[in-house]
């Protein structure tokens, strides 16, 4: 028998503004094509889509889930996915990629998610819900888009407030949906990409501890073997899995975080970059200026001048999704 086909993963970085850990992309351009990607991808942070028109297909891993005009999607963190629209009926969109334990701190992000499995939701699962089963739900989201794009006095407030009452309405018709269904995901449907099952189930979650790690300690001194024993995976296959996943080595996935969280400071601060490059845990200034210019193009100081809002685009607009697919493109 051959063997099956692999994933293709995409991993997509956003860089979330400082203070303000909320991206919004919406537009006329944001039609969904209609061919399917032969490519999952998964990213670091929550994302909220809403369908305003359309209709067509979401995966998730090996499993197809349809939605409609209205419908709200909900996908946390290092769940791969990819969407499509049905050829007769392009569906346009608009999606908010957040931290919302960030967004909201972190008090009331454990107030609000609880019990536990809330957290679980809103960072490691996913969900596609109709319009009937979150009325609200688009209407929120129009608001802070609208916030958004106005951007008057205390807009950032306004959506804070908004996207909490969002995430309160996605949680009612979660913990619905889980009540009203015995297994909701207990489905085995083959996936349309042709994806081995087991290899999906595989890549899926198996490195994300060692992705959160690097993310929360990237300023830390560790090695390979720390975080391939954070996924009980041997190094080799650690590092091979990584790759698959992520499309590239540990190591320049370390350096590429550290690199985007230097980009914040030497935007949102005034330090010293020898301090900026301590901060991000580099143990010499030649060693960050190295990597700064080999990911970013830049000096730190070049980059540092030019970072204003007509400078050179910030790493997020390199390694994040910030623009539709052109189907043209697709592998």
């Amino acid at each position: 028998m051959p063997r099956p086909k692999r994933a293709v993963l995409e991993y997509r970085s956003y860089e979330l503004p400082a203070g303000f850990p909320l991206i919004v992309l919406t537009g006329n351009e944001w039609i969904i094509s209609s061919t399917p990607s032969s490519r999952l991808h998964f990213h670091n942070c929550l994302e909220i889509g809403i369908c305003h028109s359309g209709s067509g297909t979401m995966l998730f891993n090996h499993l197809p889930v349809e939605f409609g005009p209205g419908s709200i999607t909900c996908v946390g963190r290092n769940i791969p996915h990819t969407t499509w629209s049905k050829p007769d009926d392009p569906s346009l969109w608009s999606y908010l990629f957040l931290d919302p334990e960030l967004l909201l701190g972190q008090d009331v992000f454990r107030q609000l998610a609880l019990p536990a499995q809330g957290q679980s939701f809103l960072n490691d699962s996913h969900i596609v819900l109709f319009a009937n089963e979150v009325p609200w739900g688009e209407s929120l989201a129009r608001a802070v888009i609208s916030e958004h794009t106005r951007q008057e006095a205390g807009y950032q407030f306004s959506m804070r407030g908004y996207c909490m009452v969002l995430l309160i309405h996605l949680l009612r018709a979660y913990y619905s949906r889980q009540r009203s269904e015995a297994c909701p995901l207990g489905r085995r449907e083959a996936s349309p990409l042709g994806l081995a099952e087991n290899d999906q189930r595989e890549n899926t979650h198996v490195i994300s501890p060692a992705l959160d790690y690097i993310r929360n300690q990237y300023n830390q001194s560790f090695d390979q073997k720390h975080l391939a024993d954070l996924c009980h995976l041997s190094v080799s296959h650690f590092r091979r899995l990584f790759r698959e996943q992520v499309g590239t080595s540990p190591l320049t996935f370390l350096h590429q975080t550290r690199i985007l969280n230097s980009c914040t400071l030497l935007r949102a601060s005034e330090r010293l970059i020898s301090e900026v490059s301590s901060a991000v845990g580099y143990e010499s200034l030649s060693s960050f200026n190295r990597h700064f210019h080999q990911i970013m193009g830049l000096t730190p100081s070049e980059w540092r001048r030019s970072s204003g809002r007509t400078g050179r685009p910030s790493l997020l607009e390199f390694s994040g999704w910030t623009k539709a697919e052109n189907p043209e493109e697709r592998g």
